[in-house]
């Protein structure tokens, strides 16, 4: 009895996890708003080769949010960070009016 009153007890009042990917164009901003999330200040960027991964805590949330470079080289590898993610931030640069039209592949979101 007393473990089924600390299992309930742990799921009200425990930190949810939740897993958040950020992607986008090459310079859209990424890497500043998860370094702005994570360390309350903006900082100074280079371009992401890979991914930065960062734990943010709000209230009761715990999320992983997962910065995935995005040169064109690296689009393609996209897809395998879907899995197990919760929710997709795709940053726009909307200063940036010259890029030309971005054309994502076709990609598969199943869990």
């Amino acid at each position: 009895m007393g473990s089924q009153f600390s299992e309930i007890f742990g799921k009200l009042f425990s930190k949810k996890d939740i897993r958040i990917l950020m992607v986008g164009l090459d310079a859209a901003g990424k890497t500043t708003i998860l370094y702005k999330l994570s360390l309350g200040e903006a900082v100074v960027a280079i371009p992401t080769i890979g991914f930065n991964v960062e734990k943010v805590e709000y209230k009761n949330i715990k999320f992983t949010m997962w910065d995935v470079g995005g040169q064109d080289v690296i689009r393609p590898l996209w897809v395998h960070y879907y899995q197990n993610t919760d929710a997709i931030i795709y940053v726009v640069n909307s200063t940036e009016k010259n890029r030309k039209e971005f054309k994502t592949q076709e990609t598969n979101f199943k869990s």
